[in-house]
């Protein structure tokens, strides 16, 4: 059995006020059990005054995390906020380590990492939890596809990365305190863990009709569509005007695959030079079509949402990443998304994230599971 603990501050430039209001809210002394992971995500200005480095100092156990654009627990709710989240357990183990700097292939640096830390555990981890650097040059997806491959479909949970910043220069994963802009941390779940897992995305009325086919991509890059220039092809459905590509990023890419499956994708920005930044890589001759999302559609799936979890919860705590693209899609009311869920939750342990791309295991017909990155996606394990 897990239990959750939250804390959460928006007191970025006062170190010791944090980790007063932090460390009060845990109550460590009193409530933590054997073993424990510490989570944290924050606004970017905590890295740079210092109180991610000294919460992780001030935690007895492995910390990990990430930047995200705006982040909620059961303790509070800020666009410029940090929630750090004990997993606190006497029957589940935690396991963390951080990869090398991700410069080109991400094989070698996630193989060493996951043998790494997987070495003499005895036991099969019940869970992986990784958190993912946000690289204009690798898509989350080449990162899952190679943690399938080495640890053979264990269910995999987590989020990348994400900022406030244009050009994302201040988005970082963390581990103990230190901040990385293109490693990968993993933490694995040993033991009685029993995760449950739900997501929703884009509902099918939402999917505009004009379809098209996609003819060159360079890894996450959307190259050509109907061989041409990405953005020209939005412009000639008028979906992009002048080459402004500002209104993407609130607009899914639902990608449909020769094989039948989907994808969905959420735009970054355009390249310069009519290609657009996709969130993870898209195939060459799949299908691509986009969709509408509206603050309507975000906040009544995440109320249906929420409330099927919390059925299932029974007291159990939830972990919460939501997609920077539903965020863009509230306009003037950017955290209405956190409000929802937390009117749906009232006192049930959670936290709630917003992220560049969400992690999530599908457990196929077989009872085999395929983990995918996601865009556009509410995901929720429950612990």
């Amino acid at each position: 059995m897990i239990k959750m603990l939250t804390a959460f501050t928006e007191e970025i430039d006062d170190v010791d006020l944090a980790m007063t209001e932090l460390l009060e809210q845990l109550d460590l002394d009193r409530r933590l059990l054997t073993n424990a992971l510490g989570i944290i995500h924050c606004y970017s200005d905590f890295v740079d005054s210092g109180v991610v480095k000294a919460l992780s100092g001030k935690l007895p156990f492995d910390t990990a995390g990430s930047t995200t654009i705006s982040a909620s627990s059961s303790s509070g709710i800020s666009q410029t906020g940090l929630t750090v989240t004990v997993l606190t357990s006497g029957d589940v183990r935690f396991v963390c380590g951080v990869s090398a700097p991700i410069t080109g292939s991400v094989d070698a640096p996630l193989t060493e990492l996951y043998n790494r830390i997987t070495a003499g555990l005895g036991e099969k981890p019940a869970m992986l939890m990784p958190f993912i650097p946000f690289l204009l040059n690798a898509g989350g997806d080449e990162f899952i596809e190679k943690l399938d491959a080495l640890s053979g479909g264990i269910p995999a949970f987590g989020t990348l990365a994400i900022s406030n910043e244009p050009d994302y220069s201040r988005t970082y994963t963390f581990y103990n305190g230190e901040s990385y802009p293109a490693s990968m941390v993993l933490a694995v779940l040993l033991g009685n863990a029993a995760p449950e897992f739900l997501s929703v995305s884009v509902n099918e009325e939402n999917i505009l009709k004009q379809k098209a086919v996609i003819t060159g991509v360079n890894r996450n890059i959307l190259q050509t569509i109907n061989n041409m220039p990405a953005i020209q092809y939005l412009e000639s459905i008028g979906l992009v005007k002048g080459g402004d590509v500002q209104g993407l990023p609130a607009m899914p890419f639902i990608i449909y695959l020769e094989d039948g499956s989907m994808l969905i994708r959420a735009c970054i920005s355009g390249t310069g030079d009519g290609g657009l930044i996709l969130c993870g890589a898209v195939p060459v001759n799949s299908t691509v079509a986009l969709a509408t999302m509206g603050f309507e559609d975000v906040v009544n799936s995440t109320e249906r949402k929420v409330t099927e979890a919390l059925a299932a919860a029974k007291g159990r705590g939830l972990l919460m990443y939501s997609c920077g693209g539903r965020n863009w899609s509230l306009g003037m009311q950017p955290l209405a998304e956190h409000e929802k869920a937390k009117e749906c939750l009232k006192d049930v342990p959670y936290h709630f994230v917003y992220s560049g791309g969400e992690i999530f295991p599908s457990r196929l017909s077989g009872g085999s599971v395929v983990n995918h990155l996601q865009n556009d996606s509410l995901i929720i394990c429950i612990l």
